[in-house]
């Protein structure tokens, strides 16, 4: 009886060790700077812009858990500007969502430890777009 009962409470602790360690999901690190690979756009006073990226950074100067901060630039021929930004990291640790302090929406996706794609949306406002930057983290 004692045995059963011991061999019950170590199945109980394991199965909770492992749903625990399975809602701990890692969030990465954002922190430093990124440069864009590739970029690709549709703006409706533009038209479509694809270049590599060369032009565009993102810089995160802050996180705390899943919520960070920071800003981002871009320059090319057809458009130029710098924003700033706050974002959250989804509890799956590969999602993320940014908010432009004023400008647009940001969806992100990483794709490994120093890479991301972010999807941008901007719906009316001076420049209504949408398209995404391909970044990888500078070493």
């Amino acid at each position: 009886m004692i045995k059963a009962l011991f061999s019950s409470v170590f199945l109980v602790c394991l199965l909770a060790t492992g749903v625990q360690a399975q809602d701990a999901k890692s969030i990465p690190d954002l922190k430093g700077s990124w440069q864009a690979t590739a970029v690709q756009f549709h703006f409706r006073d533009k038209g479509h812009i694809k270049h590599d990226g060369k032009g565009s950074k993102l810089v995160v100067t802050s996180q705390e858990g899943r919520v960070f901060s920071g800003s981002v630039e871009w320059s090319h021929p057809k458009a130029t500007g710098k924003e700033n930004f706050s974002g959250v990291f989804d509890k799956d640790g590969v999602t993320f969502y940014a908010a432009g302090h004023t400008d647009a929406f940001r969806l992100g996706k990483m794709e490994g430890p120093d890479a991301f794609t972010l999807y941008i949306v901007a719906s009316g406002g001076k420049s209504p777009k949408a398209g995404y930057v391909e970044f990888k983290r500078v070493q």
